[in-house]
């Protein structure tokens, strides 16, 4: 997504997925689609004149990819994010590109321990323990971030990243993506995650996104997460708040994702995000969203 004088770009050509686009306040006014391909060399050289901050959020989301996580996963995060950003180098009008990296880019390494501090903005993710334990998410976010990171700094490329945890909160498209479709399928009985992460609502990440576009100060990374809790935490309160559904019971037996940690949002709090929504207020308003699409019954 771009951000120009005239207001929002979506680099898309897939009419079938954004076609509810154009049902938002003044998105005939002020909405253009263009074609734009990842994995294709200079897709972007076109499409990003005229425009002075670029948005970078797009990356290959498999929970359980299939074939070769090389070329489902790795391949098309790493040489997707360069092929924006070198367009963004050739283009005099960009000023800025915000990268939506991952918390994941940060959380994993060995002998993570409850009574370490809080993990900053310093800290990144150990590509060899993404590897042992086949986290190919996190590894893609780890490598794309940091070649992106080195490659602005290369060209004097100005490149803040927002690092959310697990977004949950209300969605426009018509059907679930990526972190939403695990929550459905959670109200649906299936296995839950193995996994201990942070939680943060849509309306946080989207607040951390535009403070990253409009601060002049912003710089680096930006943590944007609320709690950290484990999944068996998150059914227990889809429990609590469905007891008309049948939430799932029985837990991954996946390892190398459940290890105690805490998430600081300092940095982002300090750029002018005072108060991150709670888990509460979150998984409320993502259940009324799923209501209100049809996607489940009653369940209060």
């Amino acid at each position: 997504m771009m951000w120009g004088v005239g207001g929002f770009w979506m680099r898309v050509d897939d009419k079938a997925k954004t076609g509810f686009l154009w049902e938002l306040p003044g998105a005939m006014e002020r909405l253009e689609v263009v074609r734009g391909d990842l994995m294709e060399d200079g897709s972007f050289d076109m499409a990003v004149e005229g425009v002075h901050t670029v948005f970078h959020a797009a990356c290959p989301v498999f929970i359980n990819p299939e074939g070769d996580p090389q070329v489902t996963m790795l391949d098309p995060a790493l040489k997707g994010s360069m092929n924006v950003l070198k367009a963004c180098a050739k283009a005099a009008s960009v000023k800025r590109v915000v990268m939506t990296s991952s918390s994941s880019a940060i959380r994993y390494d060995y002998n993570r321990q409850a009574t370490d501090p809080p993990l900053n903005e310093s800290v990144w993710s150990n590509p060899e323990y993404c590897r042992e334990y086949k986290l190919w998410y996190p590894l893609a976010k780890t490598l794309a971030e940091r070649e992106a990171f080195a490659f602005a700094a290369s060209v004097g490329l100005d490149l803040v990243a927002v690092h959310p945890s697990f977004v949950v909160g209300p969605f426009i498209t018509p059907v679930p993506q990526s972190s939403i479709k695990i929550l459905l399928s959670l109200l649906k009985g299936s296995e839950y995650p193995n996994s201990r992460l942070g939680f943060v609502h849509i309306d946080d990440v989207v607040t951390a996104h535009l403070l990253a576009m409009e601060v002049p100060e912003a710089n680096g990374r930006y943590i944007c997460s609320s709690d950290v809790l484990h999944f068996s935490d998150i059914v227990d309160i889809l429990r609590l708040k469905c007891p008309k559904l049948t939430v799932a019971s029985r837990c991954s037996d996946r390892k190398g994702d459940n290890f105690h940690h805490k998430m600081d949002s300092t940095k982002l709090k300090n750029l002018g995000l005072a108060q991150l929504k709670s888990v509460d207020q979150m998984f409320d308003d993502v259940l009324k969203c799923f209501h209100e699409k049809g996607l489940i019954g009653d369940y209060q």
